[in-house]
């Protein structure tokens, strides 16, 4: 049974012993935890009946000495410590201190919520015992209600919490629940007396009936609501559809607590989604409140996201501020996890001519930051958007001077990669000229194999010519049967393929003859096969079936 079939099981237990007068009704009560769906809307385990209507039976039908020996035999007993529900818990701190740390060691054996229920009893056993009754009958059978909904709520923190806590304090917690259930669904007042209006406003938010709540429903509570999940759900949700008002009043309860929602998982979300709506006025204020925090707040798991909408939307004043923050302690920031996205934000977001100081800092240090694992993805940003030439000619020959060296860099190939791909052809050609000789050798290893992929897409014809030509002949010109090695490798294959799909007539004619040659071989090999599918697509100008791939491409060469 799900919790909303649970929780239909208990409000038809309320409404049926609400009905029934307190002497009569004690036979009707044990009617209703006999059957099985209240069993199983207690967790799907029986529960002793006289732990929660002892106090009934007692102002009514008093047992006598002898049944109350029995009773009490039935009761938990743990470690040393033998529990009396009916001796008031108030008289003596320590002993119940020590059975909640008696309990807390033996959990794995004695069920949770029963040590919390005789705890419970035991407070209310000993108003029973001086002979105070519950002065309202209502009243008694929402704090009823209340145990129960604690037994079933998938919460089972909470729940225990608010049990070792008070009595109150569990029925504060399920009082809107056990309000709606006995008003048929009429919502409460959130301000009523003994009501928490944190959990009562998270209450009504949860509650699928009142989806026609706004945010100006929650106002004074949206800093507290948005460090919550659900609260920060309902909050953004209802952003698309606020009005100016209820954005201005979210702007006026985040702003002064900014810095500190700003380091917090579910604020973060809210304040980015708010940052976007506007009125410019109001996020000025805001972003006005981060100054002087800007690098520490970059430095921040969850600080960096709202630094990166902040140069999203705001205006240039604000955006050379930030930049400068930034620029105070600037390697630290690029070599940071989640500084370095800030950074690039603000090469992203402001102009260049704006930020030339720290494009200025940048330049000699190149090489250190190319081999950085978060540094590169900085170096690749000033390559995207950093337009000055003065600073751009001097950065990318310190990048080509030591290209090859960060062709087979786990982080400096990717640099070298954007290169060839977004630079000029004069790049180009300076990159194959460091890198010949080398070819092969390189197309071998895993990180500058991609960079000699990368120049055989984007190159010229010319510098194309010259690589796979190097590739060919490395023999020294007798035979190119070394091609059958690079076929087979992990990671010189995929030069291999790339090559085969910029070769003129002649190299094509030398990769069919070395195929021919050593077909028996490369059938063997995954690799090898691909390779024989390529060139049998290219020959007969379509692609076979999978099955037929080696019979094809033999009986061409036979």
């Amino acid at each position: 049974m799900d919790n909303k079939g649970k929780s239909k099981a208990i409000d038809g237990y309320v409404q049926t012993t609400s009905h029934f007068h307190r002497g009569s009704g004690i036979d009707s009560g044990k009617e209703i935890w006999e059957d099985d769906a209240a069993t199983i809307a207690l967790g799907g385990r029986q529960r002793d009946m006289s732990l929660f209507l002892s106090f009934l039976d007692e102002q009514d039908d008093p047992k006598s000495e002898e049944e109350s020996t029995l009773h009490n035999q039935k009761l938990l007993q743990i470690g040393d410590t033998y529990i009396n529900p009916f001796q008031p818990v108030n008289s003596s701190a320590s002993t119940t201190n020590t059975v909640v740390k008696d309990y807390t060691e033996l959990h794995s054996q004695i069920p949770l919520p029963n040590m919390d229920v005789i705890q419970d009893l035991c407070a209310q056993s000993s108003s029973s015992s001086l002979g105070i009754v519950p002065s309202n009958f209502a009243n008694m059978m929402a704090i009823q209600e209340a145990c129960l909904r604690a037994l079933i709520d998938p919460d089972q923190e909470v729940s225990y919490r608010l049990w070792r806590q008070s009595r109150e304090a569990l029925k504060n917690h399920y009082a809107l629940d056990v309000e709606m259930a006995c008003s048929m669904g009429h919502v409460p007042n959130i301000n009523a007396p003994g009501n928490s209006e944190f959990n009562s406003l998270l209450k009504l938010i949860k509650n699928p009936v009142n989806q026609s709540m706004r945010l100006i429903n929650v106002k004074g509570h949206v800093s507290a609501l948005s460090a919550d999940p659900i609260g920060s759900c309902f909050i953004q949700q209802k952003l698309d559809e606020a009005t100016t008002g209820e954005i201005v009043m979210l702007y006026k309860e985040i702003t002064p607590s900014i810095l500190t929602l700003a380091t917090i998982a579910f604020p973060t979300y809210v304040v980015q989604k708010l940052l976007e709506h506007g009125p410019p006025v109001y996020f000025r204020i805001l972003i006005a409140n981060l100054m002087g925090h800007v690098l520490d707040l970059s430095l921040h798991l969850y600080g960096c996201r709202v630094i990166q909408k902040a140069f999203e939307i705001s205006e240039i004043d604000q955006q050379i501020e930030m930049a400068k923050e930034l620029d105070s302690n600037l390697f630290k920031c690029i070599c940071d996890q989640h500084a370095n996205h800030a950074v690039q934000k603000c090469m992203e977001c402001v102009q260049p001519q704006y930020i030339q100081f720290i494009y200025r800092r940048l330049c000699g240090k190149a090489k250190m930051l190319s081999t950085h694992p978060y540094g590169c993805h900085v170096v690749q940003k000033m390559l995207e958007f950093c337009k000055d030439p003065k600073f751009m000619d001097r950065f990318i020959m310190e990048i080509l001077d030591c290209a090859r060296e960060l062709s087979v860099d786990p982080y400096g190939n990717y640099v070298v990669q954007y290169i060839v791909e977004h630079g000029g052809p004069r790049h180009r050609e300076i990159i194959m000229l460091k890198f010949a000789g080398r070819i092969v050798q390189m197309s071998h290893q895993k990180h500058s194999s991609k960079v000699i992929e990368k120049c055989l897409i984007y190159g010229s014809y010319h510098d194309c010519k010259l690589l796979i030509n190097e590739i060919l002949c490395v023999g020294g010109g007798q035979t190119a049967d070394h091609i059958v090695g690079m076929i087979v490798h992990q990671y010189a294959n995929n030069v291999v393929r790339q090559m085969i799909d910029v070769v003129n007539d002649w190299q094509f004619n030398v990769i069919v003859d070395v195929l021919r040659r050593n077909r028996d071989t490369l059938v063997m090999y995954a690799q090898g096969r691909q390779v024989i599918a390529q060139v049998e697509r290219l020959l007969n100008g379509m692609a076979p079936s999978p099955d037929s791939l080696v019979q094809t491409l033999s009986s061409q060469f036979i």
